[in-house]
């Protein structure tokens, strides 16, 4: 799960000595400090920006360091709140430890929960975490990172096990105005050892199907829920009775516990039917089946999931096998979300009818085809516009959460009050066929009343980064008007497999450092970039720099036109989407370096 960083603001240098530190009242992004940085990440309830000072530590060898933050008003504190280090998984090694000391919350040191454990943020083997207060992790000494597959979660002294993600209690979230954590460094330059041998003596050995079903509170509500026991190819029903109504939450599925293994890793689950208070709904679109969080464990079925879209390139397992699938037909025309955000309020039952093929079939051996980034100088890759304005109405990168293959990617979304809306108008996306200049852009959109400043502007391509591809001599215009002119691409930092262009970023420091970029955008305003793509191996004579570039408006099924664009317009008649709040979307804006495209709070877990 991605939340939005309060990336720090001054930097402790040594071993408990203060070195510069400059209180800043803002969000600071975390890809402009120093490779080792330690900085505390800490979320409020809403999870939303907050005022405060910040103070970080620069660990360079092992000892005992401090951070801490200081808000400019009390705050109720969210169920995630950590301390991490900038790339420290290669600053520090996998196998240095970092050891919680003591916490001051508001000046007064608290009794911790129990010992601390270090781990790397997400298993992802780059940002070294501690968890501070995260309701959603335990510490796992099985869980591998890297491809050496060393021990991901580790303790200075001790088991494990015996360490907690919450060093406070859930009492002590409340009216936060400081803290101050002192902590120990061991272990640094080492690398991390071998992990603990799973234990899966405690692995389902039936492969039984269960919905789960998560209120908008994630909270327990009183239900009843009947599950199936799948024992080959056949239909089967799943379905769960609440006590009272509930407000669904964004992400909801049916899962078989180890059902990789007793399924089989080729096994589809097909979804038949849905009922919602006993009424048969429309399928959005057919279902797809995979494991959960790609770990090749669990088998799934997302029924709604908002952060999740069909992959025909993922693979789980050491053999990379696929890990999508479908029983028939093409897995991207497929879904993760069967119903509708309107269809999230009030259910009270839910009753899932589905099909099990393939049973016991394992998937074959291999990546997944496209799946080695290699870069193709004869193919065809395309550049989309991607924009987040300061009242977050947004369009993500292709490969990010409301991403290619969903409903978002295809209009702009904006926000009235807590529902998702549709602004209208039309974007133009570019179909790079070879060496030429090119043209994306946001024209006709209807902003609502008022003007609003741009937090992003970018382009988001599925070129990839190892290549010899370029991107460069780009002119932004806004209005018509040119505004910005840029020499070179400024590639996003955190963006690692595909070029991904940074033209507004308020939220990079380093990027903001060489460019003026908040830009006020009228109502309706129109953009336009235009840029130079090279390092192809042929030339797209169609591609030519020209002084018309007013695209096609079409519909959504169109994918190009003459001058290589593709085209989506948003009705004016599009409905409405409920669904997510606007504290929560600002928040967990998915990083262009803290932060780049809204994202919303994922469910997979931490470590």
């Amino acid at each position: 799960m991605r939340k939005f960083k309060k990336v720090l603001a001054s930097i402790l240098a040594g071993t408990l000595v203060l070195s510069n530190a400059v209180p800043v009242l803002a969000a600071q992004d975390a890809s402009a400090l120093p490779d080792g940085t330690a900085y505390l990440n800490i979320n409020n309830s809403d999870w939303q920006p907050f005022d405060a000072e910040w103070v970080n530590a620069e660990i360079t060898g092992d000892g005992s360091y401090t951070v801490s933050m200081t808000a400019a008003e009390a705050q109720n504190l969210a169920q995630f709140n950590a301390l991490e280090v900038v790339n420290g998984e290669e600053a520090l090694g996998t196998g240095a430890v970092i050891t919680v000391d003591s916490i001051e919350l508001n000046g007064e040191e608290i009794e911790l929960q129990g010992p601390s454990y270090t781990c790397s943020a997400d298993g992802s083997g780059v940002t070294t975490r501690v968890n501070l207060y995260n309701e959603w992790n335990t510490p796992d000494a099985t869980a591998t990172a890297g491809d050496d597959k060393h021990a991901d979660c580790r303790v200075a002294e001790g088991n494990v096990a015996d360490a907690t993600a919450c060093l406070w209690t859930a009492d002590q979230l409340t009216g936060v105005t400081s803290i101050v954590v002192n902590f120990t460094v061991s272990g640094f330059g080492t690398a991390g050892g071998p992990a603990e041998a799973a234990d899966n003596s405690d692995a389902a050995t039936e492969a039984v199907a269960h919905l789960v079903i998560n209120n908008e509170s994630w909270g327990d509500y009183e239900a009843e829920y009947v599950d199936a026991t799948i024992t080959g190819d056949g239909t089967y029903t799943v379905s769960m009775n609440a006590a009272e109504p509930q407000e669904l939450a964004q992400y909801n599925a049916l899962i078989v516990p180890n059902g990789e293994a007793l399924l089989g890793t080729a096994c589809v689950i097909t979804i038949d039917s849905i009922k919602l208070n006993g009424e048969e709904i429309t399928l959005q679109g057919p279902s797809y089946t995979c494991s959960s969080d790609g770990a090749g464990v669990d088998t799934r079925v997302n029924l709604y999931n908002e952060w999740n879209a069909p992959d025909d390139t993922a693979t789980a397992g050491d053999d990379k096998h696929l890990d999508h699938r479908i029983a028939d037909g093409n897995l991207m025309d497929a879904t993760a979300c069967l119903w509708t955000s309107d269809d999230l309020s009030g259910v009270q039952s839910v009753e899932v009818t589905f099909t099990v093929s393939d049973y016991g079939k394992m998937a074959e051996a291999g990546e997944a085809a496209g799946n080695d980034g290699a870069f193709d100088p004869n193919g065809e890759y395309n550049v989309y516009f991607g924009v987040q304005t300061a009242a977050y109405s947004f369009r993500n990168a292709w490969n990010d959460s409301y991403g290619l293959g969903t409903p978002e990617f295809d209009q702009i979304t904006g926000w009235n009050g807590n529902d998702e809306v549709v602004r209208t108008g039309t974007i133009t996306d570019a179909v790079i066929k070879g060496n030429g200049t090119y043209t994306v852009s946001l024209t006709g959109v209807d902003f609502a009343d008022d003007a609003e400043t741009l937090n992003l502007l970018f382009l988001s391509t599925d070129i990839p980064l190892d290549s010899d591809a370029k991107i460069t001599d780009i002119t932004v215009k806004m209005g018509g008007k040119k505004v910005y002119d840029f020499e070179e691409s400024y590639q996003d930092p955190d963006t690692k497999d595909y070029i991904k262009t940074l033209l507004i970023n308020t939220y990079n420091d380093a990027f903001n450092g060489e460019n003026e970029f908040a830009y006020t955008l009228s109502a309706g305003m129109d953009i336009e970039v235009t840029f130079t793509v090279s390092g192809f191996a042929y030339d797209n004579p169609d591609a030519v720099p020209s002084g018309d570039t007013t695209p096609v408006e079409t519909t959504a099924a169109s994918t190009t036109q003459a001058a290589n664009q593709a085209t989506t317009t948003a009705g004016a008649d599009a409905a409405s989407q409920g669904g997510v709040s606007v504290g929560v979307i600002i928040a967990i804006v998915a990083a262009v370096v803290v932060v780049a495209a809204i994202v919303v709070v994922a469910v997979k877990k931490k470590k």
